[in-house]
């Protein structure tokens, strides 16, 4: 890697992207306050998410031309790694599916990072898989997995992989905002399997599907 080198800027590069992120959690959390749909910090999220994505993802793929080893293109995944990527779909679509069982038996407490419980004729439903279901999974993968990786973990050898793996899964459970042990845990174990899908296809696109996936799952599964 000849650049970004910086260890100061990346880690300025990186704050900022984070207070991005952290942002954008913030105008949801506010938009879907006491399950009602505001209207002012909807437009507010919206807005922010425009300018986010400009920014993140230029600024991801701009620095992509730095290192030495380039992302496999998207023919290379699909032809390579769909087996993979069928089973991610099949263990996420599944943990989703225990956990909407273990709510219903009363044996896991809900998870907060939806907005609530809108009908499906609602527009708080749309605007909660428009918002959390959609929009937010890209954010946090490009800080959780993306830039995390870029700037920290650009190394080859298994240990560096390893630790890179627990330290996004980390970060993306701390972006989820569970106040219970158990959400937490299991919010840890998608941030596992999402961080080990960028790794092993070397594209950003792949997580960031995967997880807009099982957020969308989980707002109708809720």
């Amino acid at each position: 890697m000849r650049s970004p080198a910086s260890f100061f800027g990346n880690l300025v590069r990186y704050l900022f992207f984070a207070a991005l992120v952290l942002l954008a959690i913030w105008l949801k959390d506010l938009a879907f306050a006491d399950n009602k749909v505001s209207g002012t910090f909807v437009i507010l999220f919206l807005a922010l998410a425009v300018i986010g994505f400009w920014f993140l993802i230029r600024q991801f793929n701009l620095e992509q031309q730095y290192f030495a080893v380039q992302p496999n293109s998207r023919q290379q995944v699909l032809s390579s790694a769909s087996g993979f990527i069928t089973l991610m779909l099949l263990i996420i679509g599944a943990l989703n599916l225990l956990i909407a069982w273990l709510q219903v038996a009363g044996k896991l407490p809900a998870l907060t990072n939806t907005a609530g419980n809108f009908d499906l004729n609602h527009i708080g439903f749309w605007l909660n898989i428009l918002m959390v279901g959609i929009i937010l999974p890209v954010l946090e993968q490009l800080l959780a997995t993306g830039f995390l990786f870029n700037y920290a973990f650009r190394g080859s050898s298994p240990v560096i992989a390893v630790v890179g793996i627990l330290v996004s899964a980390t970060l993306f459970t701390i972006l989820q905002f569970q106040p219970a042990i158990m959400p937490a845990f299991i919010q840890f174990w998608f941030g596992l399997l999402f961080a080990m899908s960028y790794l092993y296809t070397r594209r950003i696109e792949v997580p960031i599907c995967l997880n807009i996936f099982s957020a969308i799952l989980m707002i109708i599964l809720a």
